[in-house]
């Protein structure tokens, strides 16, 4: 047996007799034609948004409604091409501050969506998410956790974390990094259906999700975005994998706007954990990451994770890149303003606890593991994140890496 077997057997034997989080109960009659139809899934769309950590990453939830659901957060991203752009968005970024929900419509391939979402009381992140597509698909995000309806097999699949929604908030957070970003190109001029002044902004970048750009459109009068565009490449180049044609502020939501209910007797099942295969060789690189020799799964796992959030705590940039490979090209002044945080209020500032070990999964380099922690930010807030940990055998030595976080951060107290 290979030694990337070796460690999967070893992870999966070690984790096997671990509590799991609950989930609705699946029916076993229907799991295996679930499975298939998800595993044959085109990847889905979302746009980029940054979280605690922020970065920009998509959910690869299949064919469903997550593809018109507005993306999730993950840790760590490469940008491919930044400037600093010359229109004043620091008018954006006051115009968004009194705004706490948003609608937004557009194309993905094959079908239309419309999804609704509002942020958090603190306005960092998403609270409640909904998505719905032109096929009958559906996305929403309840107690923590995020469901995905597929209506041909009749299927919910769904993850113990929330991975579908703005974090931060497509609010001055979000906006705030785009103004900070190096090397974004900032096109004028008028929309052709309105005639009103605009600003278009285009930008490009490898995250978590493979290689991808967009482009973000503001109207000059209001100040705020009104559409985007997404690739799955960083030319812009081909069929987008969603045209938002408009997105629209509101003040609020009614609760009604989110409730959710799914016909007939679904199926549920849980999505496996992947990350993108596109990454894999950023993740490859010997001199990265932790030794795993003499450690179990659980003890590597928690290692690393600790020794990355202390990194970020004492800003400690070298060791973070070396654990944490895909935040390798992104700049001092980058890393320590949008990642570490410092001198905000919601910089992480104490670890109160790592693990135990959750969900796993395979990537062609080795095992995967979530991992959870409870963080304390500078505000005395308490958080929980799940970080993805990517086990690896390269040159016959065993270690692992940090690839990014799993969902989105979940305030506790």
């Amino acid at each position: 047996m290979s030694d990337r077997k070796d460690m999967k057997r070893m992870v999966e034997t070690y984790l096997g007799s671990l509590e799991t989080p609950a989930g609705d109960r699946v029916d076993e009659k229907v799991l295996p034609a679930a499975l298939t139809a998800m595993h044959k899934a085109k990847p889905p769309m979302a746009l980029a948004s940054h979280s605690i950590w922020r970065t920009i990453m998509t959910s690869k939830a299949g064919k469903l409604t997550a593809a018109a659901a507005v993306a999730v957060v993950v840790l760590f991203a490469v940008v491919d091409s930044f400037t600093n752009p010359v229109w004043a968005i620091e008018q954006a970024i006051e115009a968004v501050k009194e705004y706490r929900a948003i609608h937004i419509t557009g194309t993905i391939p094959g079908r239309t969506f419309e999804s609704w979402m509002r942020a958090n009381k603190s306005m960092t992140q998403s609270q409640d998410v909904v998505a719905r597509d032109s096929n009958g698909g559906i996305a929403w995000v309840k107690n923590g956790s995020t469901y995905l309806y597929d209506p041909g097999p009749n299927t919910v699949f769904f993850e113990n974390a929330i991975t579908q929604g703005f974090s931060q908030w497509l609010g001055p957070e979000f906006l705030e990094t785009f103004a900070k970003a190096q090397g974004a190109q900032v096109l004028q001029g008028k929309d052709p259906a309105t005639g009103r002044d605009r600003v278009t902004l285009l930008c490009s970048l490898v995250d978590v999700d493979g290689p991808q750009s967009w482009t973000v459109v503001f109207d000059v009068a209001s100040k705020l975005p009104v559409s985007y565009t997404c690739w799955h490449n960083l030319d812009r180049s081909g069929e987008p994998v969603c045209d938002s044609t408009r997105i629209t502020y509101y003040k609020d939501l009614p609760d009604s706007l989110f409730d959710v209910h799914i016909p007939g007797d679904p199926a549920y099942v849980e999505k496996p954990l992947a990350i993108a295969e596109e990454n894999i060789d950023l993740l490859s690189n010997p001199d990265d990451g932790l030794p795993t020799a003499g450690l179990t799964p659980q003890e590597a796992a928690e290692k690393i994770v600790r020794t990355t959030y202390q990194a970020v705590i004492d800003g400690d940039l070298a060791t973070l890149r070396k654990l944490s490979p895909l935040c390798r090209n992104w700049d001092d002044e980058m890393l320590r303003s949008i990642l570490l945080r410092t001198g905000k209020s919601d910089r992480i500032a104490q670890i109160v606890q790592i693990g135990p070990a959750g969900k796993t999964g395979e990537s062609s380099l080795g095992a995967l593991i979530v991992m959870p922690s409870v963080l304390r930010r500078g505000d005395n807030t308490k958080i929980e994140e799940k970080m993805i940990v990517q086990f690896r055998m390269i040159e016959d030595k065993s270690s692992c890496v940090v690839y990014g976080p799993y969902g989105i951060s979940r305030v506790l107290e």
